[in-house]
């Protein structure tokens, strides 16, 4: 068994697309499984994480980490049918940042998951789950383990937090729901510096996972909506010397066929350039170690 590999179970952004147009990309929404020694890391709660708990169940697992980018509905609207929150005995550090004000005026993690599973909106109240379930706000770096986690935040509307994964030298980061401040906001200096920084918090990934929903041609129309576009995140990978790009979070309009000519003009534009492109399919695995 290896050591350290992810598998997609959610690839698709904004809200679940299933059909007979989708089935090869996938038409879930934002989850990705991280397997790392005996850990199981879960990154995003879209409804692809429907299935993975169905297989975690199956596996007995009993310890559970999740990192949430953001808690906007297609990357959380899944955990209410997520399998090991019902069972007791499992444990399961959930952490997001603090971006949610609650009623008395105090920000709370938890906000975003009380609120999902309340009346009339679902018919089981979070609190009334058997797992032992614990919050924890984001901090610029963390430890799970043997794993080290860091984070960035990027530009999207409510917030949103990027995470770089390093594991006995293999790195992999996520970087979902991002539109480039400069493109967004104009190339003002404060604005280039920052996308410089998120940049940089990409440098030499092994897997770079990032959200790349529209065309040039349809960004326009799109702008202030958070999100980016192929040319930024194949610009951005290249100068960042990461290994591989897997773009993620297709938008619901995209199909297969349509996905299919964006990879392949991606990679005649790219040539003999050392990055290799992907688009990330529902079910891929990657291997980071062997």
């Amino acid at each position: 068994m290896s050591e350290y590999w992810l598998r997609f179970w959610g690839t698709r952004g904004s809200v679940a697309t299933p059909g007979q147009g989708t089935v090869r990309y996938g038409g879930n929404t934002a989850c990705v499984e991280v397997r790392y020694g005996t850990r199981v890391l879960v990154v995003d709660a879209g409804t692809g994480i429907r299935l993975l708990g169905n297989c975690l169940e199956q596996e007995s697992v009993r310890r559970v980490d999740l990192l949430i980018s953001h808690p906007h509905m297609d990357h959380l609207g899944g955990f209410p049918f997520f399998r090991p929150a019902y069972q007791a005995g499992v444990h399961m550090d959930i952490y997001l940042a603090d971006t949610v004000q609650s009623g008395n005026g105090q920000h709370t993690v938890a906000e975003p998951f009380l609120k999902l599973m309340e009346a009339p909106h679902f018919p089981v109240i979070f609190r009334d789950l058997p797992a032992d379930i614990r919050f924890h706000r984001l901090a610029p770096e963390l430890r799970l383990g043997e794993m080290t986690v860091r984070t960035h935040a990027m530009n999207h509307p409510g917030g949103c937090s990027a995470f770089r994964l390093e594991y006995r030298g293999k790195v992999v980061v996520y970087m979902s729901d991002h539109e480039p401040w400069a493109r967004a906001l104009g190339p003002t200096p404060e604005n280039l510096a920052l996308d410089r920084a998120a940049l940089e918090f990409t440098r030499g990934a092994d897997v770079l996972i990032r959200e790349a929903q529209y065309t040039s041609e349809e960004y326009p129309s799109r702008r202030g909506w958070g999100h980016g576009t192929y040319e930024d995140a194949v610009a951005d990978a290249l100068a960042a010397g990461v290994r591989k790009l897997t773009v993620f979070h297709h938008d619901p309009d995209h199909d297969d066929a349509f996905l299919d000519c964006q990879l392949a003009a991606i990679r005649r534009q790219l040539g003999q350039a050392p990055l290799e492109v992907t688009f990330a399919q529902e079910g891929e695995r990657i291997e980071l170690i062997g």
